[in-house]
C-alpha cells in the first residue's frame, strides 16, 4: 500500500520543496506526476532490487526491456545496489515499465591514487569520493564507478572491479578551446559528435601525462527514445553553477532547466527533481536527499 499524504508529509516535510517558477518555494501538495502521455526519463541510483527502485520510482521490467552500458548489451544481473542508471520508461496498467535501462558509469579506469583513509581515490584524473572506506582498493586496480557527478568530482554509489581494458568517462560536455567532460580533456576522433552542454560517453585510453582521454568510441546523448518522446523526468543529482539563467544545471546531466526557476536553495545538497520535459526540464518538485545511503534509501522508499 502506498503511504498516505499525511505520513509522507510527516517524513519529508523538513526536506521536500515544490518549485514555483519565478516566485519561490512552498511545501508539496501532491505527489509529482509520473508517466502520462509520452515517456518518463529517470536518472538516479538503484536503492532496491526486490522491487527495482531508482530515484524513488518503482520500475517494472519485461522480456522487451533492454539492458546496456557504454560498451553494449549487458544482462539484468549487472544491475546491482548502487548502480547508477538512465531509464526510459512508459506508463502501463501496473505502473512504470522500463523500456531501456542504461548503466551510466561516470568513470571506468585504473585507480591512480588512494587516500590513507580509503575514502577518496582517483580514476582518469578525477577524484572519487566514497561514503565508506574502501580498504582493499589499491593503485593499479581497474574499476567501474557508479555514482553522480558533483562539480568535477564523482560521489560513488558503487565501485566494482573490472577486467575491461578500455577507459570511459560520461557526463556533461564542455566545448571551448578543447572538448572536455568534467575535468578530463577529450582528444582524438569523434569530438564533433558531442554537443556543448549535452551529455556524452567517451571510450578510449586515458593519457595521464596530458590528463586526457584519447577517444576510440564517442556516443552522444543520454536518452535515445526507447519509450517514445519524453514528457516527464525524475533526476537525482547535484547542482553546479552556470553563466546562463537559471544559474545552475545538474552536474553530469546534459539537460537545461527552464530559465525562470529559482534553484539557489538547492545549490549545496543532493536533490531529486521531478517534473515536465519538453526539451527543457521544468521540475515541479525538488526533494533534498541526505548523503548517507541508508537514510536516503529510507526516504526514497516512501515516495
Amino acid at each position: 500500500m502506498k503511504p498516505s499524504f499525511s505520513r509522507r508529509a510527516a517524513l519529508l516535510g523538513a526536506t521536500s520543496t515544490v518549485l514555483v517558477p519565478g516566485l519561490g518555494f512552498g511545501q508539496p501538495t501532491e505527489r509529482p506526476a509520473e508517466g502520462g502521455l509520452g515517456g518518463t526519463g529517470i536518472v538516479g541510483v538503484v536503492t532496491d532490487l526486490a522491487v527495482l527502485r531508482v530515484g524513488g520510482s518503482e520500475l517494472l521490467t519485461d522480456a522487451n526491456t533492454s539492458f546496456s552500458d557504454g560498451f553494449g548489451a549487458v544482462s539484468a544481473a549487472d544491475v546491482t545496489l548502487g548502480t547508477s542508471l538512465t531509464v526510459e520508461a512508459a506508463s502501463s496498467a501496473d505502473g512504470l515499465l522500463a523500456r531501456r535501462i542504461f548503466i551510466t558509469y561516470p568513470l571506468i579506469g585504473a585507480v591512480a591514487a588512494v587516500t590513507p583513509d580509503g575514502r577518496e581515490f582517483q580514476v582518469n584524473g578525477v577524484v572519487v569520493r566514497t561514503e565508506s572506506p574502501l580498504r582493499t582498493l589499491a593503485v593499479g586496480d581497474r574499476v567501474k564507478v557508479s555514482g553522480l557527478w558533483d562539480g568535477d568530482s564523482v560521489v560513488a554509489s558503487a565501485v566494482i572491479a573490472t577486467n575491461e581494458t578500455s577507459d570511459l568517462v560520461s557526463g556533461t560536455v564542455s566545448q571551448g578551446f578543447t572538448t572536455a567532460i568534467g575535468p578530463i580533456r577529450i582528444l582524438g576522433p569523434g569530438q564533433s559528435r558531442l554537443d556543448d552542454e549535452g551529455f556524452g560517453t567517451v571510450i578510449g585510453q586515458y593519457d595521464l601525462d596530458r590528463n586526457a582521454l584519447v577517444a576510440e568510441l564517442v556516443t552522444p546523448n543520454r536518452f535515445i527514445g526507447a519509450a517514445g518522446p519524453l514528457t516527464q523526468l525524475a533526476i537525482e543529482g547535484y547542482l553546479e553553477p552556470t553563466r546562463t539563467a537559471p544559474g545552475y544545471r545538474i552536474a553530469g546531466l546534459g539537460h537545461s532547466f527552464a530559465r525562470n526557476l529559482d534553484l539557489s536553495s538547492f545549490a549545496e545538497t543532493r536533490v531529486l527533481f521531478r517534473g515536465g520535459y519538453d526539451g527543457v526540464f521544468r521540475p515541479t518538485s525538488g526533494l533534498r536527499l541526505p548523503e548517507a545511503t541508508g537514510e536516503r534509501r529510507s526516504i526514497l522508499r516512501q515516495l
